[in-house]
């Protein structure tokens, strides 16, 4: 859309705020966030351009590498191919800082000295520090020299040894034992060697630490075995000699006179009991023989083996002398004989229990002795015990003290045995769970991912760009813009025409100028014109014609409300296309037959004289100073009946500055206002110059000319306060210089994308570039 044809756009004076104070910053919708991005494409595109080819100098740069990786398990289970109760060295534990601990002693430099001199690393070139371009600034804030008087084979160790820590690295997987060693070098078997040879190197030093610690610690079990051994030795030569001086004398562990006590002490005891014994068996004896009772049912005569044989024997004799008498009768000689071996063996049943209770006094004699001789020699050896202990007491002391010596000498034996043992074989902690192989493709530089990610980082760091630079960009770019910013509605948008264009015209005038003379035609013929000049009526067609007529309609409705005569056509500063919708404008008019004088006011820099009439002699500040008549400066357009007032150069400035502001200028103007319908002045710009707002104060409306994409909205606020004594005759804005093409990206709906000629051929239609 290239006009404003609403009426509420024509405000009333008194209905105009500050446009400053009204004008906001807009909203960015996604649509609008879209056309940011199209219509600052450029300046999205840089930083992904240019990353793409930092990205690319660096993957070309940069030398290929690949990485090998060897996997080892960190094994807390120690294989003990000698059974020990406790290792020199025990087995670490399972916790994380353990296994931690362990990934930081591979990247020791203990170890990976120990793969440098093996690989032969500290003569490899890829493992000698490389100059840079920055080498110097490093050199400016090093901290020390190196030593002149070290050895340079220790000083490339070192280096290839740091050149190897920046190479590796080692990382745990996840919360497990394993822990991976990888590589890089520009050579894949010199990576998988090195990985593999870190494997080892951490092996030997664990294997190291432990025959280490193991030797350390038998050596040191040695040096006390020594030294318990002599003082075992004098421990218990000590509990001799004190035996020996004190007579504690000791059997099977207990002294000669404690073991005699026991046993007569146990003598004692069997003594008495067979002394109460026999003084029972006696007392049972005598209290028989007093009562009278018979003797034989004593214990000692029923267990008596004679007395049962006897009585066995007279029971026979019995049996048989009963037999014998009842057969032969009493008065028989065998049955007299039976009762004389009756009689015989009664008597020795007699003469046998006699022996029987007179032996029991007799053993009760004597175990009384035997008592009582026990009873004196323990009570002799009691006192010898009491006088030694003493003794004893102290003897006790030296026999601890030599037991504990004799322990204590026994356990470090035994763990420097085990020791010495453990000493010739040790055993990692770890093992190799993966080797590293050959890799077959490089690991750096990852081209793909680093241009992805040059591409991706590109270009969101460009939209952000893009949106900064839409975000500052402060020109004026829609008539939303100019209306929200100068308060004041916002009338046409004049599109850019082509240069292809505008040189294809311009080639047409070229057979006109042999035929022009300057001295009988000032004003130039319309071929020789600029194109642009008399474009809206030699185009009706096109856009820019309609903007024109857009412009025009605005004048014409004013001219219904109110009697205006005079329109100042001008801009904040120059080069915003004010001389081009001046001359267009007044073409328009006065092809509708209206009366309309064309009058170029900028007097420091006439633009549209020079483009119309550049050989015209006089003009308004001569017909003003009263120097020529009107009717000999005017110049009349013969296709239109336009009137022209042109201003040949001035080069006295003061002589500007007092027609602008002398009565001169206001009576000329008004005697132009009656033999004219419509004056139209192409005025100067108002910021930098005075002249144009001396002008704008003698004007009935007044038009702004804002260059599309090139007035600042601060310029726009600026020149509306210096108008601010005249702004209820602003009639409006006009955009020039648009560029409908990319109008699109700002308001789609008014741009060549969504607006299309209308009823004209489109070979016929010039189109914005």
């Amino acid at each position: 859309m290239l006009q404003r044809n609403s009426e509420a756009s024509y405000r009333a004076p008194e209905e105009t705020a500050n446009p400053v104070a009204e004008w906001q910053t807009p909203t960015v919708d996604l649509r609008e966030m879209a056309r940011i991005l199209r219509r600052r494409w450029k300046a999205m595109a840089i930083i992904p351009v240019v990353l793409v080819a930092l990205a690319l100098a660096y993957v070309m740069s940069v030398s290929t590498l690949y990485t090998a990786t060897s996997t080892v398990l960190v094994d807390p289970r120690r294989a003990n191919v000698v059974e020990t109760n406790q290792a020199v060295l025990s087995n670490f534990g399972t916790d994380d800082a353990t296994i931690e601990s362990q990934t930081l002693l591979i990247q020791s430099v203990a170890i990976l000295q120990r793969v440098v001199d093996k690989l032969k690393l500290a003569s490899d070139p890829e493992f000698m520090p490389k100059s840079g371009l920055l080498d110097p600034v490093k050199q400016l804030f090093a901290s020390s020299e190196a030593d002149p008087d070290s050895n340079p084979a220790d000083t490339a160790r070192s280096r290839a040894v740091e050149i190897l820590q920046r190479k590796m690295k080692v990382t745990r997987q996840g919360t497990t034992f394993l822990v991976d060693i990888s590589i890089n070098s520009e050579k894949p078997q010199k990576a998988t060697a090195i990985a593999n040879a870190i494997a080892d190197g951490y092996f030997e030093e664990q294997v190291r630490a432990k025959y280490d610690a193991t030797r350390i610690a038998a050596n040191w079990l040695n040096g006390q075995i020594e030294g318990l051994r002599t003082r075992v030795g004098a421990s218990e030569q000590a509990v001799e000699n004190y035996r020996a001086t004190n007579n504690l004398a000791v059997s099977q562990g207990v002294t000669v006179n404690d073991q005699q006590i026991t046993d007569l002490n146990n003598k004692l005891i069997a003594a008495r009991v067979q002394t109460a014994e026999a003084r029972a068996k006696f007392d049972q004896v005598q209290q028989m023989t007093k009562s009278g009772s018979d003797p034989g049912g004593i214990n000692a005569v029923i267990s008596s083996e004679m007395v049962s044989k006897l009585r066995t024997q007279y029971a026979d004799i019995a049996k048989n002398s009963a037999d014998l008498s009842s057969k032969y009768g009493p008065r028989h000689p065998l049955v007299v004989n039976a009762r004389a071996q009756l009689q015989d063996t009664q008597r020795l049943i007699n003469e046998e229990i006699q022996r029987i209770l007179q032996s029991t006094r007799h053993d009760y004699d004597i175990a009384l002795s035997r008592e009582t001789s026990l009873k004196e020699s323990f009570d002799k050896l009691q006192g010898v015990s009491t006088s030694s202990g003493q003794a004893q007491i102290r003897l006790h002391e030296l026999q601890r003290e030599a037991e504990a010596n004799r322990t204590l000498y026994e356990s470090y034996l035994a763990r420097y045995k085990e020791a010495s043992a453990q000493e010739s074989l040790e055993m990692p902690d770890s093992r190799v769970v993966t080797k590293a192989s050959v890799p077959l493709r490089p690991s750096s530089p990852k081209t793909t991912l680093i241009l992805g990610l040059a591409v991706m980082l590109g270009l969101g760091a460009g939209a952000i760009l893009a949106f900064l630079v839409d975000y500052l960009d402060g020109r004026i770019k829609t008539l939303e813009q100019a209306e929200k910013i100068s308060g004041v509605p916002g009338l046409a948008a004049l599109p850019l025409i082509g240069v292809r264009e505008l040189a294809g015209r311009a080639k047409r005038g070229r057979r006109d100028l042999d035929n022009y003379d300057s001295r009988t035609t000032r004003l130039l013929p319309p071929s020789l014109q600029p194109p642009l000049m008399r474009y809206a009526i030699e185009k009706p067609g096109t856009f820019f014609a309609e903007a024109i007529r857009a412009v025009r309609l605005a004048i014409q409705r004013t001219m219904r409300a109110e009697p205006i005569r005079l329109i100042v056509v001008t801009s904040a500063v120059e080069g915003e296309g004010k001389t081009t919708l001046a001359a267009n404008l007044a073409l328009s008019l006065a092809s509708l037959g209206i009366k309309t004088l064309l009058i170029d006011g900028d007097l420091r820099n006439p633009g549209m004289t020079r483009a119309l009439c550049p050989h015209a002699d006089a003009g308004l500040l001569q017909v003003a100073m009263g120097e020529v008549s009107l009717e000999q400066a005017l110049l009349h357009d013969r296709d239109t009946g336009l009137s022209i007032l042109p201003s040949p150069a001035v080069k006295d400035d003061n002589a500007i500055t007092e027609l602008m502001f002398s009565d001169r200028i206001t009576d000329l103007l008004g005697h132009l206002r009656q033999h004219y319908e419509l004056i139209i002045i192409d005025s100067p710009p108002l910021v930098p110059l005075v002249d144009g707002r001396a002008l704008a104060e003698l004007a009935d409306r007044i038009v702004l000319a804002l260059a599309w994409d090139q007035t600042p909205r601060e310029i726009v606020a600026h020149m509306i306060n210096l108008l601010t004594p005249v702004h209820d005759r602003i009639l409006g804005t006009v955009l020039t210089r648009v560029d409908m093409n990319q109008l699109q990206f700002y308001d789609y709906y008014r741009s060549s994308a969504y607006l299309k000629p209308y009823g004209v051929p489109a070979a016929s239609v010039g189109r914005a570039r």
